[in-house]
């Protein structure tokens, strides 16, 4: 079992999923002071305080966590086709081309990949490579290794957001998954459960939205709508055959139905409101809690089921 760990710029937010897709433990813990700049962690002393709260919490002595890093700044996936070879080859030849599809020095990165299909007829390989520059992640592990927690698998928000898509829904159209973070976009672009693109963009929120009136609201939803409207053309440019069909989106603004026309106008197209709960049983103890934060669990949840069967 391994716990889901997403941290937001005012929150550390945790899932505990069971192996047969019940969430059984949710919480959410409030960061007292900003903890990111543009140059990363600045008060990891802070986070570490709050990170070390989660065992009691969960009760468990050694608990085994996954963290999501997101934003462009830190990571990049590229959905890439290679030459027909088999997994052992990628795995030697990856390294001298990687510097072909990534924004980074292969130096700079941590990376993984995964064969999302091969084709002995068609002579063909195509692999989702995902990497994390090593700074970030580096300072992620010694702060978990201060708070006494076992980090034991790094992921990229994204596909958090891309895996939770992939158990509870089933498009056979190319569809847009969207996640509104307090910072980041969180896009995974997909296909009959196939990942077609997946990316993170950065903004900033200048408003107290909880206090904001009508019109701060409308120009901060004009803000995101002109992200997503960037970000589906850029995809469009390269998959001219693909057109999006349906946008799911999720994140804290949802809390305001405004945002959400507002998007809706902007964007000419209606929204799904993701739920990241069709195929996921939640605890009977926890329902309440749940339906107040689905909102914002869905990168936490995401990353919690790497712990199960479905995702390794």
């Amino acid at each position: 079992m391994i716990l889901g760990v997403e941290i937001e710029p005012s929150s550390v937010r945790v899932a505990q999923l069971k192996k047969k897709y019940e969430l059984i433990q949710w919480e959410i813990f409030e960061l007292q002071e900003v903890i990111f700049s543009s140059e990363g962690i600045i008060e990891s002393d802070n986070l570490i305080k709050t990170l070390m709260k989660i065992p009691s919490v969960f009760n468990l002595k050694n608990p085994k966590v996954a963290l999501a890093i997101s934003g462009p700044t830190y990571t990049a996936v590229k959905i890439i086709q290679v030459p027909y070879i088999d997994k052992e080859e990628i795995t030697l030849n990856l390294p001298m081309e990687l510097d072909k599809y990534i924004p980074f020095s292969v130096k700079e990165v941590y990376y993984d990949f995964h064969i999302l299909e091969q084709s002995k007829d068609k002579r063909l390989s195509e692999i989702l490579v995902a990497v994390a520059n090593k700074q970030i992640v580096n300072d992620y592990i010694k702060i978990f290794e201060k708070a006494g927690i076992n980090l034991v698998l790094i992921d990229i928000g994204s596909l958090a957001l891309y895996n939770i898509y992939n158990l509870n829904y089933s498009d056979v159209d190319t569809v847009a998954v969207i996640n509104i973070g307090e910072n980041i976009i969180n896009f995974a672009i997909s296909k009959k459960n196939k990942p077609l693109y997946i990316r993170d963009s950065t903004f900033s929120i200048n408003i107290d939205i909880d206090k904001a009136k009508d019109e701060e609201i409308r120009q901060f939803a004009d803000e995101i709508s002109a992200e997503i409207y960037r970000q589906i053309e850029y995809f469009k440019s390269f998959m001219f055959e693909e057109s999006v069909k349906k946008i799911y989106i999720t994140g804290f603004a949802l809390n305001y139905p405004l945002f959400i026309s507002s998007i809706e106008e902007r964007l000419e197209q209606e929204l799904v409101i993701f739920d990241p709960f069709r195929k996921i049983k939640i605890n009977k103890k926890i329902s309440p809690k749940m339906h107040k934060y689905a909102n914002i669990a869905s990168i936490s949840i995401g990353l919690s089921l790497r712990g199960t069967e479905k995702i390794k």
